[in-house]
């Protein structure tokens, strides 16, 4: 009787023991859960990207020019600081550039990695393209007249150019040896976006190109001029035909004028001054019983008069 109660109470014993280790089990492991995720929230990655970040070249830029690069690259950021990633992406608070070193390269063409340089410690980077191929020649230097370019299709129906001048006459243009032998001209092409239906006056960028057209590689000074840019619409002198008007007094049995100017110059589109052979003062002579000086209106449809009215001395002839 004594060994059941014995072993009784050993199994009883057993029970308990596996029932405590079975939640002990679970307790461990959710709290080894709530720890995992705790890490997992404090170790989630942030990332942002910078597109069109400017490369800093280094080498003899007395010695030689570089050309044939694209002088951006764009930059992928990852990491676990917010805060660092933040100031990292915001320009006033960047701390790091981008280099690539051709101190070592020869002249010709060269491949070389851009390199990410004071990057802020648990910020890391990737650099797309990760490398730039370069020309790199010997410098030259040389001065070429400033050449006005205006396109035709920035002309409104019926205008022309009546001038055209920049407010400097010569640019001293930088390049390879190689480059220089082919600019043709150094243009100050006014802006695609400027209609002249009026006259302008404003800043314009330089560009040096070859002999069809193409832009090529160059440090150009200055980099722009101040073009002037004046347009008219067509024009002629036509002479002016007087016509009395209005009603005449009863006293009087004739009118004579003399005309201040007997020609005036018309503007307008070329179909319309075509037609126009004179233009008509029509001099009112309604009340007018003495000799008397008016002024009186000239105009023609579809143009525009200079002047665009006259002085006219009106004498009557009593009867």
């Amino acid at each position: 009787m004594k060994n059941k109660d014995f072993l009784s109470s050993k199994v009883i014993y057993i029970l308990i023991s596996i029932f405590f280790a079975i939640i002990l089990f679970f307790n461990a492991n959710t709290v080894l859960l709530k720890n995992s995720s705790d890490r997992n929230n404090t170790s989630e990655t942030h990332s942002t990207t910078i597109y069109d970040m400017p490369i800093d070249l280094k080498y003899d830029n007395e010695r030689y020019f570089v050309s044939g690069y694209d002088g951006t690259a764009n930059v992928y950021l990852t990491s676990y600081n917010q805060v660092r990633l933040t100031a990292e992406k915001t320009p006033d608070t960047r701390s790091f550039h981008l280099v690539a070193d051709l101190s070592k390269a020869k002249e010709g063409t060269a491949e070389v990695p851009i390199r990410v340089v004071e990057l802020a410690t648990g910020v890391n980077a990737q650099v797309d393209p990760g490398n730039i191929s370069v020309t790199i020649e010997k410098k030259a230097s040389k001065t070429f007249d400033i050449t006005p370019v205006v396109s035709e299709k920035q002309l409104p129906e019926g205008y022309k150019l009546t001038g055209i001048s920049t407010d400097k006459k010569t640019v001293k243009v930088t390049s390879g040896a190689s480059i220089i032998t082919q600019i043709a001209r150094v243009e100050a092409v006014l802006p695609s976006d400027v209609m002249l239906n009026n006259n302008f006056s404003g800043k314009v960028y330089l560009r040096a190109v070859d002999s069809s057209g193409k832009v090529l590689p160059t440090k150009l000074s200055p980099t722009f001029v101040k073009m002037q840019v004046d347009v008219g619409l067509p024009n002629k002198t036509v002479p002016v035909v007087g016509q009395i008007t209005g009603k005449k007094d009863s006293s009087i049995k004739d009118y004579a004028f003399k005309l201040a100017k007997d020609t005036v110059t018309i503007s307008g589109e070329q179909k319309y001054i075509d037609n126009i052979s004179n233009i008509t003062a029509n001099i009112d002579v309604t009340d007018i019983t003495k000799e008397t000086v008016i002024k009186v209106p000239l105009s023609a449809d579809n143009i525009t008069t200079s002047p665009n009215q006259i002085e006219v001395t009106v004498t009557p002839t009593k009867k």
